[in-house]
């Protein structure tokens, strides 16, 4: 009688032990459905990919919903992030790729970006731990714009 492994809402039937084999595509779904339920795991700080809006011409440092570090609970994080900013009359599109990694002092954080691309977005990060951004005016019609990040945090040491 063939075992039933539940990975969220797909059965998978594992022959009991010495049963004959053939069940080597089983075996395979299950590892694949395993894997990509782990790939959602989230550790204490982290952040799953999220979408934020990037407005255009923003000269004053505005947050960026969902991409903030508590910084009584983070140590440090590594946050993957993709711009895209457009307009269509004239066509223009832009993007970026990069990396922001944090690493809280005790007061403050300290923050780098490496990226590639050109977005016309700057990033910082306050010292309660929110991403803020600043971008350039993309001059023409039916701007848009979106980042999406997503973060690895390690947390303070109890």
């Amino acid at each position: 009688m063939p075992k039933e492994l539940v990975v969220g809402t797909e059965v998978f039937e594992f022959p009991e032990q010495g049963e004959n084999a053939g069940w080597g595509e089983q075996v395979t779904d299950w590892a694949i459905a395993v894997t990509d339920a782990l790939e959602t795991v989230q550790a204490p700080g982290d952040i799953l990919v999220t979408t934020a809006v990037i407005s255009n011409n923003i000269s004053s440092a505005a947050s960026i919903v969902g991409f903030s570090f508590n910084s009584t609970e983070v140590a440090s994080f590594t946050a993957e992030y993709y711009i895209e900013r457009n307009t269509n009359v004239p066509a223009v599109f832009l993007t970026q790729r990069g990396t922001l990694t944090g690493l809280y002092n005790g007061s403050s954080w300290d923050f780098t970006n490496q990226f590639f691309g050109s977005s016309g977005v700057t990033f910082s990060i306050t010292s309660g731990g929110q991403v803020q951004y600043i971008s350039t005016n993309m001059t023409g019609s039916n701007y848009a714009g979106t980042v999406t990040f997503s973060a690895k945090a390690i947390t303070q040491p109890a």
